[in-house]
């Protein structure tokens, strides 16, 4: 090789360095106080500077510069960019951002499906939740499926899964007429999400009390045991277990867990309010009769 390639060579290579680090500072620049050197570099000029020397035609470069727009706020400019960058994840990943910032939420979702974008299709969705939950079940059925076979860690799946389940109990609890779905489809998500990631006690938990919401009370019983195991000095675990044996007719062993529950709860400064927690009428009157004082 040539000393002229070379020296060829190591301009180019020098060239596209000093564009990331540019690019790079930009994406610093929407966090940074002003005036700071970061925060330079979400002014307009480096934009000009890149197009008129021909770095922007790289796909890296005008990807890293659409990032930088969109964090400065700049949709447009971020669009442009985007509309000739690659077709890979990481572009497809700032086109579902650009498209959550206009409104085209349809799009975003998408885009963040096809790229198992779990963490920012979360954020749409609960965007959408806040004033219309059935929507919002909507989009994260329709991601669910979208992932399918993407190689998502199993942790992010499973918070995906629990919020689909929030969801599904949420609009179960507004919709009397497909209640009985809804809380299936809610008790389902939540059991995959406890199978998924068995370390997070609010899976289980959430799966114990829909269990009883759906009325399979042995399958409560056996969630909230397993949080139990798990974490011997859970409050609401041991108060879910007691109400679910209870409605089991196991008397003497929901007593003796609530008993537990009352005792963690004053060590750790709780109010311990089966009422308040949400059990069903059933489950408090149930609870009542197997212990020797209100609960």
């Amino acid at each position: 090789m040539s000393a002229r390639i070379v020296r060829a060579a190591a301009i180019a290579l020098a060239v596209v360095a000093a564009a990331i680090q540019a690019t790079s500072y930009a994406l610093f620049g929407a966090t940074a106080a002003r005036p700071s050197l970061p925060a330079l570099f979400t002014a307009s000029w480096p934009f000009g500077i890149f197009a008129a020397t021909g770095i922007a035609r790289s796909p890296l470069v005008r990807r890293e510069l659409a990032r930088a727009a969109l964090l400065r706020g700049d949709d447009p400019r971020a669009a442009a960019l985007l509309a000739g960058a690659d077709s890979g994840d990481a572009a497809t990943d700032l086109r579902g951002r650009l498209a959550a910032d206009t409104g085209d939420i349809a799009a975003a979702m998408r885009d963040y499906g096809q790229v198992g974008d779990v963490v920012r299709a979360r954020l749409v969705i609960d965007r959408v939740a806040a004033t219309d939950p059935r929507t919002a079940l909507r989009l994260a059925e329709a991601f669910d499926r979208a992932t399918i076979g993407r190689d998502v860690p199993e942790a992010v799946i499973a918070q995906a899964d629990w919020r689909e389940g929030e969801l599904a109990a949420q609009v179960a609890a507004s919709d009397p007429d497909d209640a009985r779905y809804l809380t299936r489809k809610a008790l389902a998500r939540y059991l995959t999400a406890a199978r998924l990631d068995p370390t997070q006690d609010a899976y289980g938990l959430a799966a114990g009390f829909e269990a009883i919401v759906a009325g399979d009370d042995l399958l409560a019983r056996d969630a909230y045991g397993r949080v139990v195991a798990k974490d011997p000095q859970s409050v609401d675990a041991a108060a879910g277990l007691a109400v679910a044996q209870a409605l089991d007719g196991a008397c003497g062993p929901a007593a003796a867990a609530f008993a537990r529950a009352k005792q963690l709860a004053a060590q750790q400064h709780r109010v311990l309010d089966v009422a308040r927690a949400g059990y069903s009428e059933r489950a408090q009157r149930s609870l009542l009769r197997c212990l020797p004082i209100s609960p």
